[in-house]
């Protein structure tokens, strides 16, 4: 058995497969979009092509072929272990460390992103895709605790832990991406809770751009022995305000923060534009970075990020408002696994080094 999945036919079909995998993901990314392209060829074992036919997908093509190659190293170890063939055994091992640090990299790293505009500071980011619900008691300015749960488990009756004796809060109907309607009247209903006068939400197809699409949510809300319907909706930039037990809640559906080990203050946005066009030239964000210890200012532009730790912080994009106020979008990648693929990188040019030396040795000395 072992023999057979280290056959080099095995290698060659896998290196096959991978090249139609990223070469029709790329492609795929024009109709579908970035992260649905993603999970379908790249994040999965398999997918449907045409509808109907099973493909392999990159996950289980990097799988077989890093098994493929460790079986082949186990069953050619007496061979690596010859002094003439250490390069060998040392690339080997690099190749291998490149799959381990792939397998790393995938499982614990994570991307999200801040938007804020000059003079403005924050300590957390923001998921592109996913969603959470969040309350708290108004604390007028202090220090306040929130709780924020994530809407990946909601399903209809799902209970929310909240921690709290003051009231219940059950999920009636969760929708990844909706619209939102109020009935025209502009008057609240008063068993409907919602800060913009909602009354209805309705599902909509999720979009192939999954960072466009509007989560919504209708939960039942009980407290002082009475249930009322709360409607959150993912836009609303305010929280929903509700008196229970002589405390004011707030209740907000919110892309999904992440706390962060820095503080960034935002203190100037430079955006340069083309000549007679509206299209950037270059964009940069002044940050000042604090961390309790230590206070700086950095530069964010294209190709030349903040890096903390583990967090590294780009330039992502910008935008304005209506009234011409203009923000910085910041992608912040938290990658706990990114020195791995630097350290197989000098692992495997270290064993062709000494390869390459070692044969023009040998066949300097050989007669």
């Amino acid at each position: 058995m072992m023999k057979f999945l280290s056959s080099t036919r095995i290698t060659v079909v896998c290196l096959f497969l991978l090249f139609i995998l990223t070469f029709w993901g790329t492609i795929a990314q024009v109709q579908q979009g970035l992260y649905s392209a993603q999970e379908r060829f790249f994040n999965s074992f398999y997918f449907l092509a045409a509808g109907f036919i099973p493909f392999p997908g990159a996950q289980l093509v990097l799988w077989v072929l890093f098994i493929n190659l460790l079986c082949m190293f186990i069953l050619s170890y007496k061979k690596f272990f010859q002094w003439s063939n250490l390069g060998n055994l040392i690339i080997h091992l690099g190749i291998l460390l490149y799959f381990v640090a792939a397998f790393m990299v995938f499982h614990v790293s994570s991307e999200s992103y801040i938007r804020f505009t000059e003079g403005q500071t924050t300590n957390v980011s923001n998921s592109y895709t996913d969603w959470e619900v969040a309350f708290w008691v108004d604390t007028n300015g202090k220090k306040r605790e929130i709780t924020a749960v994530d809407t990946k488990v909601f399903k209809p009756e799902y209970i929310i832990p909240t921690d709290t004796k003051d009231f219940s809060l059950t999920v009636k109907q969760y929708y990844s991406n909706s619209d939102a309607f109020s009935d025209g009247s502009g008057k609240k209903n008063p068993r409907i809770l919602n800060e913009e006068g909602i009354t209805l939400l309705t599902p909509k197809p999720i979009l192939k751009e999954r960072e466009q699409n509007v989560a919504g949510g209708v939960f039942n809300i009980k407290f002082d022995g009475k249930s009322y319907t709360l409607i959150l909706y993912g836009i609303e930039v305010n929280p929903t305000e509700v008196m229970i037990a002589g405390k004011k809640y707030n209740f907000i559906l919110r892309h999904k923060h992440f706390p962060l080990p820095f503080t960034l203050k935002l203190d100037h946005f430079k955006t340069e534009f083309y000549p007679g066009m509206d299209m950037a030239k270059s964009y940069e964000s002044l940050v000042t970075i604090s961390t309790g210890t230590l206070e700086r200012q950095v530069r964010i532009y294209m190709n030349n990020p903040l890096r903390y730790n583990d967090y590294t912080v780009y330039q992502a994009s910008y935008d304005a408002d209506s009234t011409g106020r203009q923000y910085t979008t910041l992608a912040v990648v938290r990658n706990s696994a990114r020195i791995m693929p630097y350290v197989s990188c000098l692992v495997v040019f270290f064993g062709l080094a000494l390869h390459f030396l070692m044969q023009a040795f040998i066949s300097r000395i050989k007669p």
